[in-house]
C-alpha cells in the first residue's frame, strides 16, 4: 500500500524539470507579448503620423488655393506684400476664413504663415490683416517628424524661384502662379506637392 502511494507522487527532479519548462515557456510568451505590443504601438504611431500629414496637406491645399493679392501693414507699421516667401517659410493673405452670415466683426481674409520649427510644421495666423503692436499671432503645430520643409515659387512663364517676390520682379505679378512644397520625412523620403494659386489653371503649370 505504501509503495503504491509513493509511486503516485512526483519526485523532486520531476518537479524541478516541470518548473524549468514552465519558466522557459513564460519567457517565450513574455517576449512574444512584448513584440506584439511594440508592433501595435509602432503601427498606431505611424497611423497618427499619416493622419497629421494628410491634415497638413489638406490645409496647404485650402490656404494656397485661396491666396489673394491683398498687401497688409505689419506690426512695425510697414507695408508688407501679399505674399512673402523664402525657401523655408511663406507668409500670405488668403480668403476662406469662416464668418457665417457676417455675424462676427471681422473679415473673411486671413494672414497666415507656414514654417518649420524643431521638425514640426507650424501654422501661424493673425486675427487681423493690418496689425498693430498689440496684435499677437496664434500658432498651431501640424505634422511632426519633418526633417525639411522647402518652398518653390513658379511665375506665369513657369520659371522657378526660391523666394518671392523674385529679385527682379518689376514685370512679375504680385502672386506666383503656383507653389511647390517639398517635405523630407524620416523613413518615408521626400514628398512633393504642387498647389495652384487662385485664378490659375492647372493646364498652364509645367510638370
Amino acid at each position: 500500500m505504501n509503495n503504491k502511494f509513493k509511486q503516485m507522487g512526483f519526485t523532486l527532479l520531476e518537479i524541478l524539470i516541470a518548473l524549468f519548462i514552465f519558466t522557459i515557456i513564460s519567457i517565450i510568451m513574455t517576449q512574444a507579448l512584448h513584440i506584439a505590443l511594440t508592433s501595435l504601438s509602432g503601427t498606431e504611431k505611424s497611423a497618427a503620423r499619416m493622419r497629421d500629414l494628410q491634415m497638413t496637406l489638406l490645409m496647404f491645399s485650402r490656404d494656397f488655393e485661396q491666396i489673394i493679392d491683398r498687401p497688409v501693414i505689419n506690426a512695425l507699421q510697414s507695408p508688407e506684400a501679399s505674399l512673402l516667401g523664402s525657401a523655408d517659410n511663406i507668409t500670405f493673405t488668403h480668403s476662406g476664413l469662416a464668418n457665417p452670415q457676417g455675424e462676427i466683426l471681422r473679415s473673411t481674409l486671413q494672414r497666415t504663415q507656414y514654417s518649420l520649427l524643431k521638425e514640426n510644421i507650424i501654422r501661424t495666423t493673425w486675427d487681423v490683416l493690418d496689425q498693430t503692436a498689440n496684435t499677437h499671432p496664434q500658432q498651431r503645430e501640424l505634422a511632426g517628424s519633418v526633417r525639411e520643409l522647402h518652398f518653390m515659387y513658379l511665375d506665369d512663364d513657369g520659371n522657378s524661384y526660391s523666394s518671392w517676390p523674385p529679385p527682379s520682379s518689376s514685370k512679375i505679378s504680385a502672386l506666383p502662379k503656383a507653389i511647390r512644397v517639398t517635405l523630407t520625412l524620416p523613413k518615408w523620403g521626400k514628398l512633393s506637392q504642387l498647389y495652384i494659386t487662385s485664378g490659375h489653371s492647372l493646364d498652364a503649370i509645367p510638370s
